[in-house]
């Protein structure tokens, strides 16, 4: 362990604020939007159906754009990428808030196109942001500061998700109203785009860097076309899990269980805390059990973790079961970004990037897409019992590949 904090002492300014970019982002994303933007939208009078489908729709952008990110990073520079995709991230989401301006006609259409803005920038932001790491850090530094990074993204979702669920109480002890109307909702999202915008200083301040032409690598395949294809699968079986819950838990507590708006935001807060102190062991878990091995019980632990919420409708076992697919979630997070980049030659490391937010992006999107028509033809406790099946999919997948590699 105190190896562990000589090393985090040893980062260097790059990966200080690669830090600070994510927990920026995470903050917003994970923190106010994860907690409020569905509940927006819910009072906005748009049901699971309508929200599936947009938070779907633009992780199909997500994944569309993602090779195309990738040759942009490549093209112009990592740290240019990083910063045109936080512009576009505080465009999107800023956007997306004026849409009661407009006539309700029209909401729908302003809605999706300002979200795929959106995660155009996310794009840019995810595919970029891995192999800039890779290039700021050493190679004895890696996990720790993957792991660092995972870590970051809990602690900063964790105070999002808190100051989320205080804020629309905040906003009408301020201007009055409910919290049956979208006003008090809209108010506090704007904390969002504002955020994204500080993340913009950030990349803008981050030193340049050029990919790496280092020699190491735990592969010297030069066509990895089936490594490719593999670990696509991979997420994609597995963030189609996740999705089920990160797209609409925060529903599932508010529509179906009652949960009150400051609950719900402590529920996801300590969900997104608790992983922090997980994820600290997240070096020691891959220097003795490898990638492999640690991205096969994660994606196990968040299958089984899934089972309360699948079985139990109340809201103290379907905040464990959050609890322990999150954690699980933290250390599979740092485990796949450093295993795909380990696996390529350096000159792929963009492209491999890719690939995984391809598989991310269509893992929530087909989740996201078709959740809504779960929940309404079989309920909530269906759709985590999907989400559990296809976690333990991808399990199987990773047993495979360890058993082989």
């Amino acid at each position: 362990m105190l190896n562990d904090w000589r090393i985090l002492r040893t980062f260097n300014r790059g990966i200080w604020l690669f830090l600070l970019a994510w927990a920026l982002m995470a903050f917003s994303y994970f923190g106010i939007q994860g907690v409020l933007l569905n509940l927006y939208l819910l009072r906005l009078g748009f049901g699971p159906e309508f929200i599936g489908l947009l938070i779907a729709s633009g992780q199909i952008i997500w994944a569309v754009m993602a090779l195309p990110a990738g040759a942009i990073g490549a093209r112009m520079g990592l740290r240019a990428a990083l910063i045109t995709g936080s512009v576009l991230l505080t465009l999107g989401m800023g956007m997306l808030l004026m849409v009661e301006a407009f006539p309700r006609s029209v909401w729908a259409i302003w809605l999706f196109g300002c979200w795929m803005l959106l995660w155009v920038g996310a794009a840019l932001n995810t595919v970029n942001s891995i192999p800039y790491l890779m290039n700021v850090s050493a190679a004895a530094e890696r996990n720790h500061a993957f792991s660092a990074q995972g870590a970051v993204i809990g602690l900063m979702a964790f105070v999002g998700s808190l100051v989320a669920g205080l804020l629309p109480g905040l906003v009408i002890a301020w201007r009055g109203g409910s919290l049956d109307e979208p006003a008090p909702y809209r108010y506090a999202l704007w904390l969002a785009p504002l955020v994204y915008a500080l993340g913009v200083l950030v990349w803008a301040g981050a030193p340049h860097v050029k990919l790496a032409g280092e020699a190491e690598t735990l592969s010297p395949s030069t066509k990895p076309l089936r490594l490719f294809v593999f670990f696509g699968l991979v997420v994609f079986l597995l963030t189609a899990s996740e999705g089920a819950v990160r797209a609409f838990f925060n529903v599932y507590l508010d529509q179906a269980l009652h949960v009150p708006t400051a609950q719900i935001g402590t529920i996801l807060g300590v969900g997104q805390l608790l992983p922090v102190f997980i994820v600290l062991i997240t070096p020691q878990l891959l220097g003795r059990w490898g990638t492999s091995l640690t991205l096969f019980v994660t994606t196990a632990g968040a299958g089984l973790a899934m089972l309360p919420l699948a079985t139990l409708a109340h809201w103290v076992p379907a905040s464990l079961g959050f609890l322990g697919v999150m954690s699980m979630l933290a250390v599979n997070g740092p485990a796949r970004n450093i295993f795909s980049q380990e696996i390529v030659l350096p000159r792929w490391r963009t492209t491999t990037s890719a690939i995984g937010t391809i598989g991310l992006a269509l893992g929530w999107a087909s989740m996201a897409a078709v959740g809504g028509y779960l929940i309404v033809h079989v309920g909530f406790g269906g759709l985590f019992f999907v989400g559990a099946v296809l976690a333990f999919a991808s399990a199987i997948l990773w047993a495979t590949f360890a058993r082989r590699a």
